[in-house]
């Protein structure tokens, strides 16, 4: 299936960042799933590792503010796996957000194991930062 790349500039900080979003695609550590398979995919290459999960949709303002702390964290945490589903990309995307319950973005969800182990949605760093790191290991932080 040919999923179209999205990229687009915004300033942050008074630096220039690309956001890009499709099949592929990576920004730092995160990796990109549209579907069901590509996020299973992804998490079984995790194994028992912590796998973090963003879910955006193309006009969610807030969703690409809190977009340049989830990329770093992936940089800072490479053990942990960063994952960012486009919750309106297509029909499949759209299945697994019903899937999943999805009623507000952004919303994170920590798995491990494939199991969902934490769950919150906002733009605000700090949350993100302590959630991500209160659920890693020794090992991962």
């Amino acid at each position: 299936m040919y999923a179209p790349k999205m990229t687009r500039t915004r300033r942050v900080n008074n630096r220039t960042l690309v956001v890009r979003a499709g099949a592929g695609e990576t920004d730092g550590n995160v990796k990109f799933a549209n579907n069901k398979a590509e996020f299973e995919a992804v998490s079984a290459t995790a194994g028992a590792g912590l796998v973090a999960v963003q879910i955006s949709t193309k006009t969610c303002g807030p969703c690409k503010v809190i977009y340049p702390t989830f990329v770093g964290l992936s940089n800072e945490l490479p053990k942990v796996t960063f994952v960012k589903i486009m919750g309106d990309t297509d029909l499949e995307s759209r299945a697994l957000m019903k899937e999943w319950g999805v009623r507000v973005v952004p919303l994170f969800f920590l798995f491990r194991n494939g199991e969902k182990v934490g769950e919150w949605s906002g733009a605000k760093a700090d949350v993100l930062r302590e959630n991500v790191l209160a659920a890693c290991n020794a090992d991962e932080k």
